[in-house]
């Protein structure tokens, strides 16, 4: 009787109740009681019960939600946090409870319950271009098995293989069947029609099918699906109903016999309905008079016998709902009745449909509002799937079994550098440091303030380009000639924990904490073009204007670069190239062209989004504007300036750009004159004056002079980081002081004619986190011996300012070609453990 009891209540108390006592807990989660509970459920149950998925508005994890209300509320199920972006392929119909979660950018694979929110990540796979993969269930041995059919790498013996995943166990294993040879071009074929047309595997009888490519069944028609048995692990091919492949008809056309290539069947699909493989046939598009959906039955495996088992008039019942979409699924059936099972079907247009078969009515059940689908097109299907009240229960794999907290702990308080030599360490330490959510939580842990982080860029060794030193170890030595820098470098701000260093010839993606380092080389430099005088300031390189992004759907850095080919001040007139590129497929874009032309200061990222000032001396209008760029959708905008700020004329000349601070689009105006910084922030569509740099008398940073970029602001006492690429300092705009952090003469141990403030080091910035990370990527060497141009610092106290000898010569001087190059460059950047694998190893991703 308390058996009887137990199986009318639902998931949640189920679970609860298990904490009863032992007696009740071994009961409760016994394989008979799941079983009965599935089957009390599934004949009680009177409306599908849906659950669908939803990506976070900065695509860095995946939420699931009931399929109870119109949009996200109060119905959020769980997060999956290691999925990432809007590349999510999940199973339509649920595996007796269980559903198979396919991240393609990772790649990666899960397996939840929705209806007890268990969730395990299997071990990681080979990565490969393509694959498909489904989960079935061994009613044999009881155990769920996942099926990976893959195209390996051109050095592999065997092109296509076949490996298989028991739920539990440790590791992939190959196929105990393996892919007989008959069966590989029809493998093949079922990897790139599940890809390309977004059909995962159907798990049905026992079996894994897969629907193969037109064009395959067009020669072979008897071989219309391929099947994966999950029990013994082998191939077989069933044949398609018989509404007909495509073939060669023979007619006569002008007194001539022709062979005519008869037009393909469009529109199929498999389903799983009441335990048997069904194929669905979407006639919308075959004629222009006809619009309706057919299901066809299979009947029996061994002759291929199918049978017409639903024709669904979709004009006679629905006008729109149906007939508008560019794509229409069924994912599966609800009901007691075999024959008179309710069918669901969704829809492009997020909309999810019920048909009954005995009253021929369709029913709208769900519509999905609010949800992060702004980048989802027409050609991508809902997803939505099947909940199934049930307890089966989701087997921890090893890895995650034996994954220590403590260590996990510990990790996330190292510097980046030593994080990476420990990866050697063993095995489940390099795929605990190697893993998105360990490195997320990495970023987050030592970014978490926001603090503004200083480094010094120098010269590096054969095995590196640059070298960086953390600004405090000044103190402790003093850099020698040799790690100066031979060539103008520019920097970007930090972006997800990559900075971006751009020379003439070469872009450098740089993790400055680990050492990481992508190269790439410039575009522009390839293109036929006439003389452009460079800019002569320390915030833009040769002719070309570079920027560093992140794509928050495909979770990949992007550089985007302009080159001015050509441009006459006089005539108002210019000719620009635009290129953007990735890390992970090396992709390059050439066709996109600003709205406006650009100025020479560099752009600035924030949210998905880059921002440039237009050139007021360029183009038709005289008015300032910020050009945006949106990574996602590869479009520019334009957005209007503050007043004073887009008002531009000859006599008024006051240079303009953009920045980010504190998270915020900010503009900002330099007037020489007054020697005054004005800066605007832009909040919720609305511009507003957010801070006045008062400059005058401060050696250094004169903006007669000098570009002065509002680098950041520490959100501990609101005093701004100013940098002049020669000089880095914090203005407290209450006090209308500059404290000097850095300076480049006094770390050379230069004296000018003009005195700089001094050197020192403010305690509040974060100067120390990676005070390791240096030896490994340039040695900086102190000076053996004094050089004969100037004398070497050194410091008169631990934490205070270098006493330098009486040097008379300026930098110019001792270095000629400064107005190139600076032999030092300092840089913002994160403590991160960001990387890319090599670009061969990227999944091709298909939404």
């Amino acid at each position: 009787m308390i058996i009887e009891v137990l199986l009318y209540l639902p998931i949640k108390s189920i679970l609860r109740f298990r904490a009863v006592c032992r007696s009740w807990a071994t009961m409760l989660s016994s394989e008979e009681f799941c079983s009965l509970h599935m089957a009390k459920t599934e004949e009680t149950s009177a409306l599908p019960k849906l659950f669908f998925t939803s990506s976070t508005a900065n695509f860095e994890a995946t939420e699931v939600y009931l399929g109870s209300s119109s949009g996200p509320g109060d119905d959020l199920l769980f997060t999956l946090n290691d999925i990432r972006g809007d590349f999510v392929d999940m199973t339509p119909a649920p595996c007796r409870g269980l559903t198979l979660v396919d991240d393609a950018v990772a790649p990666a694979y899960f397996v939840f319950n929705a209806a007890t929110r268990a969730v395990t990540r299997l071990p990681p796979c080979q990565a490969v271009a393509f694959a498909t993969a489904g989960l079935g269930f061994d009613a044999w041995t009881k155990n769920y098995k996942v099926v990976r059919l893959f195209r390996g790498n051109l050095q592999d013996k065997q092109r296509i293989r076949c490996e298989v995943y028991t739920l539990g166990s440790d590791c992939w294993r190959p196929a105990i069947g393996g892919i007989p040879f008959r069966f590989c071009r029809a493998a093949d074929c079922a990897i790139g029609h599940s890809i390309r047309d977004k059909q995962p595997p159907v798990f049905a009888d026992g079996f894994l099918h897969w629907l193969l490519d037109p064009f395959f069944v067009a020669h072979r028609p008897r071989n219309a699906i391929l099947s994966f048995s999950i029990t013994d692990e082998t191939f077989r091919c069933v044949q398609s109903p018989p509404f007909g492949a495509p073939g060669v008809r023979i007619m006569e056309h002008e007194g001539h016999l022709c062979a005519v290539q008869e037009r393909l069947v469009s529109g199929l699909q498999l389903v799983e309905l009441a335990g048997r493989l069904c194929m669905l046939r979407d006639l919308r598009n075959a004629s222009s008079n006809c619009s309706a959906l057919e299901i066809w039955n299979l009947n029996d495996y061994s002759s291929g016998g199918w049978s017409l088992k639903h024709r669904i008039d979709l004009l006679a019942h629905v006008a729109r709902d149906l007939v508008e979409p560019q794509i229409v699924k069924v994912i599966g059936s609800v009901g007691d009745c075999e024959s008179m099972n309710k069918v669901i079907i969704t829809t492009s247009k997020r909309k999810v449909i019920l048909y009954d078969p005995m009253l021929e009515t369709l029913e709208t059940i769900l519509k999905i509002r609010g949800t992060q689908f702004s980048y989802q097109t027409e050609h991508s299907a809902l997803r939505v799937s099947l909940l199934k009240e049930t307890l089966v229960p989701v087997r921890q794999t090893t890895e995650e079994v034996g994954m220590v907290k403590a260590a996990r702990e510990i990790l996330l308080r190292i510097p980046a550098d030593h994080v990476v030599q420990l990866k050697l360490v063993c095995k489940q330490w390099r795929k605990l440091i190697e893993n998105q959510s360990f490195i997320r939580s990495y970023y987050l842990h030592h970014n978490t303030e926001k603090r503004p982080n200083i480094m010094l860029v120098g010269k590096g060794t054969r095995r590196s380009q640059f070298s960086f030193l953390p600004l405090k170890k000044l103190l402790q030595r003093c850099p020698s000639r040799d790690t100066w820098l031979n060539t103008k470098v520019v920097c970007s701000k930090p972006c997800h924990g990559l900075n971006l260093l751009s020379t003439e010839m070469k872009d450098y993606l740089y993790n400055p904490c680990t050492g990481y380092c992508f190269v790439n080389q410039t575009r522009g430099r390839e293109l036929p073009g006439y003389f452009v005088e460079p800019a002569n300031h320390a915030f833009a390189v040769d002719k070309k204007i570079v920027g560093l992004g992140f794509n928050m759907l495909k979770q990949e850095h992007v550089i985007v670069e302009f080159f001015c080919l050509w441009k006459d001040f006089r005539s108002r007139q210019s000719v620009w190239t635009c290129s953007i590129s990735t890390c992970n497929n090396r992709s390059l874009q050439t066709n996109l062209l600003p709205p406006l032309p650009v100025n020479d200061m560099p752009p600035t990222y924030l949210a998905g989004m880059m921002y440039w000032m237009s050139e007021p001396r360029l183009g038709q209008s005289s008015k300032r504007a910020i050009v945006s760029f949106d990574i996602q959708s590869e479009l520019f905008s334009i957005i209007p300036c503050p007043p004073c700020i887009a008002l531009w004329n000859s006599r008024n000349r006051c240079p303009a750009f953009v920045v980010e601070l504190e998270g915020l689009l900010c503009a900002v105006l330099a007037n020489p004159v007054e020697e005054k910084l004005y800066i605007w922030k832009l909040k919720h569509g609305r511009w507003d004056r957010a801070y006045t740099v008062y400059l005058k008398g401060w050696s250094g940073y004169s903006l007669e002079t000098n570009v002065v970029v509002p680098w950041a602001v520490d959100p501990k006492d609101g005093r701004i980081l100013l940098n002049t690429g020669r000089k880095v300092g914090l203005y407290d705009p209450s006090r209308r002081f500059i404290e000097t952090l850095y300076d480049l003469d006094e770390v050379l141990g230069v004296r000018g004619t003009e005195q700089s403030s001094g050197l020192g080091v403010y305690d509040g910035i974060h100067f120390t986190k990676c005070k390791n990370s240096v030896n490994k990527y340039g040695t900086w060497k102190p000076p053996l011996q004094k050089h004969r141009v100037f004398d070497v610092c050194s410091p008169t106290s631990p934490g205070n300012n270098f006493a330098c000898s009486s040097a008379t010569q300026s930098l110019e001087e001792i270095n000629p070609s400064y107005t190139g190059s600076m032999p030092l460059i300092p840089l913002l950047y994160e403590e991160s453990l960001e990387s890319y694998p090599p670009w061969w190893k990227r999944r091709t991703l298909h939404r």
